[in-house]
């Protein structure tokens, strides 16, 4: 079974005994709602993580059997369910009693069906396959409701190869429209393959030690420091390591047009030979409003008091409805620092620690974490420790009458 925190436990019971009563709604307040909404948006991820992965195993195992072993049929059933829970990433999250009646109890069910299903399989193959998933599900389900990721290694089993690229995509946090991910790079796939988005809006960014030529349109400019790039739709994009040495990419990928994940299904490969790229200044208007990304993080953490900066607005690549992803950096000092109602937003902590508050929810983060915050919660943070508190955020928005 699932690893289960208390306040995980409680929404299943609470689940649970509504859907005996009639789906009773009383039986629920704000809490159980803002936790029930945090769990889904964290199992979210796991559309092209887990559920991805596992499903494919799952379906490797039951191609090597026949079709009348008595294991086929179990190994069928896990494959659906696991179908289920990729669908439900389709769906809102709602805001009120929906959330832990409709949405967790089905995240929450399917989960546990294709647990017994692969035990009831059995076989050497197949229980690792289902220690994998249970390890990465755990990891959401014994947690409170935040469960930070990491943008420094795949967990087994939990992220996704693009097919037309060949690269591995690792599921970071996953909101309504847009979503943080890693492209975990290897000594055999040292680059970004280039390829564009036809309605997507993406920022890659680097951190140092870094060394290669990011790329945007029939053009290329040299980075050895840390940067973020904006890319609007119908652009051709990637990275060129000239490093020698593997440097992972982490990006943000979003479309009001689509959904977070869109980055696997609306991309199109655009090879060409980079020799054949114009070099030019990584200020060159070509290559869109770049920015010196470790400078701006280091300039913010040298200051004393807090503060907010927009680093890429989103009418940086909004084009034709696609919205624009708009990021920044808050250097949060002395005091509490209050991320407001708003839509989804994403923070991913660069420099420091932090103690964080998700509507009563609390936890601690430490660099490299991410975390989702859902709209109309509030995340409240302050720093712990010595070291100065930076953290990148990033909401996509669409243009009103009010612009962005």
């Amino acid at each position: 079974m699932l690893p289960m925190h208390e306040c995980y436990r409680r929404l299943v019971e609470k689940a649970s005994t509504s859907h005996e009563q009639g789906r009773r709604s009383d039986l629920l307040d704000a809490s159980d709602i803002g936790a029930a909404r945090l769990y889904c948006y964290a199992l979210r991820a796991h559309t092209i993580g887990t559920f991805h992965a596992t499903r494919q195993a799952v379906l490797t195992a039951r191609d090597r059997l026949r079709d009348d072993a008595p294991d086929a049929a179990q190994l069928e059933r896990a494959a659906e369910q696991l179908q289920d829970l990729a669908n439900l990433g389709m769906e809102d999250v709602p805001t009120d009693f929906r959330v832990v009646v409709s949405t967790f109890h089905r995240y929450h069910t399917h989960m546990t069906r294709v647990i017994d299903a692969l035990e009831r399989a059995g076989g050497a193959d197949v229980a690792e396959i289902a220690g994998r998933f249970r390890q990465a599900c755990g990891r959401i389900s014994g947690s409170n409701g935040i469960c930070p990721t990491q943008d420094l290694e795949p967990q087994p089993q939990a992220s996704f190869i693009v097919p037309n690229l060949g690269i591995t995509i690792v599921p970071l946090v996953y909101g309504d429209h847009h979503s943080w991910n890693m492209a975990y790079l290897s000594a055999e796939h040292l680059d970004v393959p280039f390829h564009m988005h036809h309605s997507g809006v993406e920022i890659h960014l680097g951190y140092a030690p870094l060394e290669g030529y990011m790329v945007l349109g029939d053009c290329k400019a040299a980075v050895d420091e840390g940067y973020a790039l904006p890319i609007p739709p119908g652009l051709r994009h990637g990275w060129t390591n000239t490093s020698g040495a593997v440097h992972h990419v982490p990006f943000i990928f979003g479309s009001l047009k689509q959904a977070g994940w869109g980055v696997f299904l609306d991309v199109e490969p655009r090879p060409i030979d980079v020799a054949d790229l114009e070099t030019v200044p990584r200020s060159d208007w070509r290559t869109g409003p770049s920015v010196m990304l470790e400078r701006e993080i280091d300039a913010l953490a040298r200051q004393g008091s807090s503060r907010r900066q927009v680093l890429v607005p989103a009418s940086n690549m909004d084009r034709d409805g696609s919205g624009g992803l708009e990021l920044a950096a808050t250097r949060i000092g002395r005091g509490d620092w209050r991320y407001g109602h708003d839509d989804f937003r994403i923070l991913s902590i660069v420099r420091g620690s932090a103690a964080i508050d998700l509507d009563g929810v609390t936890s601690r983060l430490t660099s490299h974490d991410h975390v989702g915050v859902p709209s109309s919660m509030t995340a409240q943070l302050s720093q712990e420790g010595d070291e100065p508190l930076v953290v990148l955020d990033a909401l996509i928005r669409g243009k009103g009458i009010f612009g962005y």
